[in-house]
């Protein structure tokens, strides 16, 4: 197959839109039609942040003197800048543009990840409709910034000024349907109040007070920028998987997909800023029932050790944390008959645990993907920490409000030999831990999104919790790694 035929039929996938016997036509034919749309095509992207990495303007003096002379070296010339193009498009759309590592530091996992195919992730798709919608209200005006004036706070059933606009603003996001003028501010503008503060990280109390607003008046234009650096952070990670489990850490909630639509939802607790949970992309490959709980060494220096020293053994005893000399517990000491002293975190012969059981932080249940962070998704045995609306506050791990029924939706999917959710039950009853390993391994992503569009279409903006946006939002920043970029590609 010649050179011609091949990029033609490589680029079928991005011109969808295009008739194929426009695009194949003849090897030989001095039209090249598809290259002028493939340059329009990109053009019009505008989810890429490093577009200008992308040199189309070689690409258009080679289109425009080919078709100017039908020069056969220029043809050949041509063909080779649209190839070159065409993978590096594809590249920075299923890779993103830059480094993770200049963003993420040590919080990041390597995924080994360089796809030249396009990737066709749903959660990829869903920030694509959130650019499209954020686009046309920008094209369609933006929204007015809300002032309030002579109160701080605005509560249902009061009359104020500023209503008739309030509830405009939010008809422009699809919080409410239909604004009617009024100054009252009446039940149905505050339940549109209340889904707005759940999808911004707000208190969720249906009043409208400095932080709400402050949220309204975010402009439209940050909020695009906002939803780009979450597509390019997907881009680092996702790849073109079946069925998976989805973390959203600054959005504290789990979700399981097949075939592009989600089929569970559970909420999270994900760690603080101090022990943040990392971002990756592995597989889950095996769950421990009844798990022993084992002090991973950062717990060790900045919480045990601290106790230990202080002679605090009892709060030890209190959170049911041994030690023993061996991995399992078999052979456990007690804290007053070890002289401490002569130990510090680099030369402990200890290993701190919890035996199975009800007061276990992991709870009855984990599933492993085993990493360097020695993260995990686990059950946990302070459950009333979930009805909490902030819920970064694990040392890491993510611990997951409904475990078994996730593990089960699991088995479904992925067991030959169905193990039922009550026979887990059955499983558990003993105390005694055990190992189910899950076949085929299942992907799963823990993505830090501080955007996410549902499954009705409406937008949620979370917190910055790692502070990870406002260091992407630098345009300083951007700038200055793709000014490296573009004087490498000249040199």
């Amino acid at each position: 197959m010649s050179k011609v035929i091949f990029l033609l039929l490589f680029c079928l996938s991005l011109f969808a839109n295009i008739e194929t016997r426009a695009l194949i036509g003849d090897e030989n034919s001095s039209s090249f039609f598809w290259i002028h749309e493939f340059i329009k095509k990109i053009k019009k992207d505008e989810t890429l942040l490093c577009k200008e990495r992308i040199d189309l303007q070689r690409l258009e003096n080679l289109l425009v003197g080919y078709e100017y002379t039908f020069d056969p070296k220029l043809k050949e010339l041509l063909m080779d800048e649209v190839e070159k193009t065409v993978q590096l498009y594809n590249y920075f759309k299923s890779n993103g543009c830059y480094d993770p590592k200049e963003f993420l530091e040590e919080n990041f996992l390597s995924t080994n990840k360089s796809d030249t195919k396009v990737i066709d992730n749903p959660i990829l798709h869903r920030l694509y409709k959130a650019f499209a919608k954020y686009k046309k209200i920008k094209q369609e005006g933006g929204w007015e910034p809300i002032v309030v004036q002579d109160v701080f706070y605005l509560n249902k059933g009061q009359e104020y000024d500023v209503v008739p606009q309030i509830c405009k603003r939010l008809k422009i996001e699809g919080y409410i349907e239909e604004c009617n003028g009024s100054k009252l501010f009446d039940s149905s503008l505050e339940n549109a109040v209340k889904e707005f503060q759940r999808r911004h990280s707000l208190k969720i109390d249906g009043i409208i007070g400095p932080m709400t607003v402050t949220a309204m008046n975010e402009s439209v234009d940050m909020r695009l920028k906002e939803i780009l650096i979450n597509i390019e952070r997907v881009r680092w990670f996702v790849k073109n998987d079946n069925f998976f489990v989805f973390v959203d850490i600054p959005g504290f909630f789990l979700q399981v997909f097949k075939d592009g639509e989600p089929i569970f939802y559970s909420k999270v607790i994900v760690g603080r800023k101090s022990r943040p949970t990392p971002q990756m992309r592995n597989v889950i490959s095996y769950a421990i029932l009844n798990p022993y709980w084992r002090a991973p060494k950062t717990i060790i220096k900045e919480d045990i050790l601290p106790h230990i020293r202080k002679g605090e053994f009892e709060e030890l005893y209190k959170e049911g944390i041994l030690a023993s000399q061996d991995y399992y517990g078999k052979n456990l000491i007690a804290y007053e008959d070890v002289n401490w002293s002569e130990y510090n975190e680099t030369n402990l012969p200890f290993t701190f645990l919890q035996l199975p059981g009800d007061q276990n932080f992991l709870g009855r249940v984990k599933l492993m993907f085993p990493n360097r962070f020695d993260v995990y998704l686990h059950d946990t045995n302070e459950r009333w920490l979930f009805d909490y609306d902030y819920r970064a506050l694990s040392s890491g791990c993510v611990r997951v409000q409904k475990p078994l029924e996730l593990f089960d939706v699991l088995l479904q999917e992925t067991c030959q030999t169905y193990i039922s959710l009550e026979d887990v039950q059955a499983l558990l009853a003993d105390n005694e831990t055990k190992k189910i390993y899950i076949r085929p391994n299942i992907p799963v992503y823990l993505l830090y999104l501080t955007v996410y569009m549902d499954e009705v279409g409406l937008v949620s903006f979370f917190d910055d919790i790692y502070g990870i946006d406002k260091k992407m939002l630098s345009i300083e920043e951007l700038q200055k790694l793709d000014t490296i970029a573009v004087n490498k590609r000249k040199e």
